[in-house]
């Protein structure tokens, strides 16, 4: 009692003081107000009532990054020894941030009760200026290293440019121009790298990063002249970029070179791209030129069945096909990229400044989808396509040889596994390159750890390939090489989604072209070992009992295989094989099993997923429409609680939520289902049941405003979406 009554004595004192006075208490790991000056709420902008539901809840609205900083604030005040400074991020009552500095105090301490006086203070205005200093120090960096070039400097706050030489901010040539953005003024820039220039501005508003464009550009009254831009966009206390610096070099005399090399017939006569001497000539030049951690890809692309063409129809309809495949390429790759014909039907193409790894999985697959034809022909029926081969540069080879050897063994496996289609050498590695490009910058000197687990990787290329043939066999590969098997193959029955076998094979054990009779027969042979194995299985030649799986076994030289049946609603709709051809006891130990088993289940559930999306296309048009949506999204069996279905965003932010956990464990970490569960309340007769309720989300750690619906209503196994909002930073106000 004595201990209030000098609180509020206390209070009445400091009530009015700008800064913030709390007193809290600790005790078995909970934070409780006893004491909050007016002057903390004033600071926050908050009244009295939605204060106290602030501090009650306060780690909810500190910034997540801030959050150890704070907890470690806690448990050192609890030691008894001094004072304890800490600065966090935090919401305020109309949604903006602000910096708190927060000095704390144990004040007192009964058993295992603490008593912690702080004091809090906004800092906001001292750490705006601290990332002006920042910046400022930077550009003088810069600066430091640009002598006798000029100097870019573009506020994204002003929307100001201003452009100058170094050493000098007097001089005549000085260019400011106002709403640089916002009435972008083309006339200085050549017409033929406008949309290039602005694209790479673009793309350095959207995030911090560095990026290095060639364009030509006039002053003044001068002719256009070739300019080297190192650019890197700055983030401010705001969170957000807040400048573009970097130093221009006048690489006209090296243009001027390039332009003369071009001039001793670079060009390729029919298509007019770049021949042979020329693409490698431009390719090692783009490589020598190296921009710190820059990502470039090398691709080599090759036709598919081009030769029947020329045999069937004529050289003419042959040139005609190479010169349709050039003007594609054209049109796909922008202008600072370098494309060429190095032989009859093969193309070659350098891309630069890639901002990750996907921009040349996508344009791959682009390439694929575009370089497609279909003729008529007296015999038969042509079809050509095109294969594509790609390595990253400095990811896969420091030099153009490294970088085309690896290519064309990356062509050879697209070759090798069905043509029309791309592949990234060495994908397995490259996907973990891939996802992990948001957190962590690769240092070429320093190589990369590879220590992601497998599931994690398998999880990123399904989520992340947009086909899911190529998802699949990706895929096949990454197992093929972690569990040392020669070959895999997916396939289904009648109704199953693939339409038809999936297969990778390491080379020299490749299945060549299959006919419909065989695709059929590995059908029939999934079916007859679902009879015997009716779950993940290793099987031998001598496990078998059926004559005609014997001389399978030896037609296709397989001496063991390991066998996973896909089934839905205790129904056979396919398998998983991978087969060995050695004469080695194929065995795993236990953890290897489990983790194989896990792979085998996440596969399976995600070529049953899209099945299901196939079965709903009055609900959605494209599994896109769910995986770009700004929301988590996840699909619910309302019978067993499994998740059949989460989207990209839930993936990123909770990678350990997978396809097939229980809902409830994975999201609101119980035991048992919810006692209100929000999928219980819609109504099965009625398949316009929407129900709305604001809930914790225990995996993704903050508030989210639930919607769930039917996506499919049926007696059993109804699917219900649910789309969630993350409301963290209104749910104190």
């Amino acid at each position: 009692m004595g201990m209030e009554l000098n609180m509020e004595s206390f209070g009445s004192m400091v009530n009015n003081i700008i800064a913030g006075i709390c007193f809290f208490e600790y005790e078995d790991g909970k934070l409780t107000p006893v004491f909050i000056n007016e002057g903390l709420f004033r600071m926050l902008g908050y009244s009295r009532a939605q204060g106290m539901k602030y501090v009650n809840k306060v780690e909810m609205s500190i910034i997540p990054e801030d959050l150890p900083s704070f907890r470690q604030a806690i448990a050192d005040v609890l030691k008894d020894d001094g004072a304890v400074d800490v600065e966090f991020r935090t919401v305020t009552g109309s949604g903006g941030l602000r910096w708190l500095h927060v000095r704390g105090n144990l004040y007192a301490r009964e058993g295992n009760r603490y008593t912690i006086v702080t004091v809090v203070q906004d800092i906001s205005e001292r750490k705006s200026v601290e990332e002006e200093l920042k910046q400022q120090a930077e550009r003088l960096h810069i600066l430091s290293e640009a002598e006798g070039e000029k100097i870019m400097d573009y506020n994204a706050k002003t929307d100001v440019m201003v452009i100058k030489s170094s050493g000098d901010y007097s001089i005549a040539g000085e260019l400011i121009q106002n709403k640089y953005m916002e009435k972008f003024d083309d006339t200085s820039i050549y017409e033929e790298d406008v949309a290039y220039y602005k694209s790479v501005m673009e793309g350095l508003l959207k995030s911090p990063k560095h990026d290095t464009i060639e364009f030509r550009i006039k002053w003044f009254d001068e002719e256009y002249t070739w300019y080297q831009a190192n650019l890197t966009s700055l983030l401010g206390a705001e969170g957000y970029v807040t400048r573009i610096v970097g130093r221009m070099i006048n690489i006209q005399e090296r243009k001027l070179k390039e332009l003369e090399l071009l001039l001793r017939a670079e060009k390729d006569g029919l298509t007019g791209l770049y021949n042979k001497e020329a693409t490698v000539q431009l390719i090692q030049n783009a490589i020598s030129e190296r921009n710190g951690g820059a990502l470039n890809a090398l691709m080599i692309i090759d036709l598919d069945n081009f030769k029947e063409v020329n045999d069937l129809m004529g050289h003419s309809q042959g040139d005609k096909v190479l010169i349709e495949t050039a003007n594609i390429l054209n049109d796909v790759f922008k202008g600072g990229d370098i494309v060429g014909r190095i032989g009859g039907d093969e193309f070659l193409v350098f891309m630069k400044n890639l901002n990750s790894i996907f921009d040349a999985d996508c344009m791959a697959g682009k390439i694929v989808k575009n370089v497609h034809y279909s003729y008529d022909c007296p015999e038969q029926q042509v079809q050509v396509s095109c294969s594509v081969g790609v390595a990253v540069f400095p990811y896969h080879g420091s030099d153009y040889e490294e970088l085309f050897n690896k290519a064309d063994k990356a062509l050879y496996t697209a070759k090798a596994n069905g043509k029309s289609g791309y592949r990234l050498y060495d994908a397995a590695t490259t996907m973990v390159y891939h996802a992990n490009r948001k957190t962590t910058a690769y240092d070429p000197d320093k190589g990369m750890e590879l220590n992601r687990r497998i599931e994690d990787m398998v999880m990123q290329i399904l989520f992340e390939d947009k086909d899911m043939e190529s998802a699949i066999r990706s895929v096949m590969e990454l197992m093929t090489a972690e569990y040392h098997f020669h070959r895999g193959y997916v396939c289904g029955n009648d109704t199953f989604p693939i339409s038809r076998t999936v297969q990778f094979a390491l080379p020299g054990y490749e299945i060549g072209r299959e006919t419909r009779e065989h695709y059929e027969l590995k059908r029939v042979v999934s079916e007859i070992l679902y009879e015997s194995f009716h779950k993940t299985s290793i099987i031998h030649d001598y496990d078998l009992s059926a004559e005609e799986m014997h001389e399978y076994f030896r037609a296709e030289g397989i001496k063991s295989m390991l066998y996973y049946p896909i089934t839905s609603k205790g129904e056979f709709q396919g398998a998983i094989v991978f087969e060995n051809h050695e004469d080695v006891q194929l065995e795993f130990q236990e953890s290897q099993m489990e983790e194989i088993s896990s792979l085998f289940r996440i596969l399976g559930a995600h070529i049953l997923q899209i099945g299901l999306m196939d079965r709903l296309q009055d609900f959605v048009t494209q599994i896109a429409i769910f995986d770009n949506l700004d929301s988590f999204v996840y699909i619910v069996n309302a019978d067993t609680y499994e998740l059949s279905f989460i989207n990209k965003k839930v993936l990123m932010k909770t990678p350990e939520v997978r396809i097939g956990d229980i809902c409830y464990r994975a999201l609101q970490n119980r035991e048992t289902p919810c006692e209100n569960c929000i999928l219980k309340k819609l109504d099965q007769k009625d398949a316009h049941c929407r129900c709305t309720e604001e809930l914790f989300n225990y995996s993704l750690r903050c508030w989210t405003r639930a919607s769930a619906s039917w996506l499919e209503c049926k007696e059993h196994n109804s699917l219900a979406l649910l789309n969630c909002i993350d409301i963290s930073e209104y749910f104190i106000g």
